[in-house]
């Protein structure tokens, strides 16, 4: 059988067998690798302690500082909580706000309503009671003028003269206000009367508008004394009626 005699053991001269050489390179790549290996290993083991280091500091940062964080976070939910409970009063306070807004401009609308549905029932009534007052008027002027035909000529023209005479004393009244209120007589400057020589001062008098309404109610009651002075009496004359005489003994115009 034959053998390899690379792997028989080399005899040196003193006869005692070598070490081949195949075995000793492969124990030297064996050491060197185990060598690198142990390097590799303590290079890895120093980074895992580093490591370690790390992750137990952390964890210590952690404990020291879970107990605050966790106070903050709670004390953040409960402002959330109390912000959000606000928010949930004011929605409600707005809601009712506006139930109450609108509750109010319903009454206001309501009352508006009502007030014009009252106005317009007083105008209709003021004009139902204008139109059967002056229905009823024109009744009793009918009935009066038939009672007394010859009243209705003289009636018109004693109209007319009555408001001449009220338009009259209405502007003696205002033109009376912008005048003196003295009786006594003015007098001019001293200018001396040519027709008497230049020796008596010329006067000038100047009389007063009466002015209250006294005087007025004596000017209209001069005008109006010609007509009956009490109940009964006839007017004097050739036979002539006077205005508003209805042969009763009474004026019906009620103007004296």
């Amino acid at each position: 059988m034959a053998t390899n005699r690379a792997l028989e053991p080399e005899i040196g001269p003193d006869g005692l067998a070598r070490e081949a050489p195949v075995i000793a390179y492969t124990e030297k790549i064996i050491e060197e690798e185990r060598v690198q290996l142990k390097k590799y290993i303590e290079e890895n083991y120093s980074k895992i302690r580093d490591v370690e280091r790390e992750l137990a500091n952390l964890t210590m940062e952690m404990k020291l500082t879970a107990g605050p964080k966790k106070a903050a976070l709670e004390h953040m939910r409960k402002k959330i909580e109390m912000s959000t409970e606000r928010i949930r009063i004011a929605k409600q306070k707005e809601e009712q706000a506006r139930k109450i807004w609108e509750a109010a401009l319903k009454a206001l609308n309501d009352e508006e309503a009502l007030k014009h549905k009252l106005c317009e029932d007083l105008k209709n009534l003021v004009q139902e009671s204008s139109n059967s007052q002056f229905a009823r008027l024109e009744e009793l002027k009918r009935r009066l003028d038939a009672l007394n035909p010859s009243r209705a000529s003289a009636l018109a023209s004693h109209d007319v003269k009555a408001i001449g005479l009220t338009q009259r004393a209405a502007t003696v009244e205002s033109s009376s206000v912008s005048q003196t209120t003295d009786l006594r007589p003015t007098f001019s400057d001293n200018v001396p009367n040519l027709g008497n020589g230049g020796n008596v001062p010329a006067m000038k008098l100047h009389h007063k508008l009466p002015t209250d309404d006294g005087e007025l109610k004596g000017t209209k009651k001069s005008h109006f004394h010609g007509r009956g002075k009490g109940i009964g009496a006839v007017p004097k004359g050739s036979g002539s009626i006077a205005p508003g005489w209805t042969g009763a003994g009474f004026d019906v115009d009620g103007r004296t």
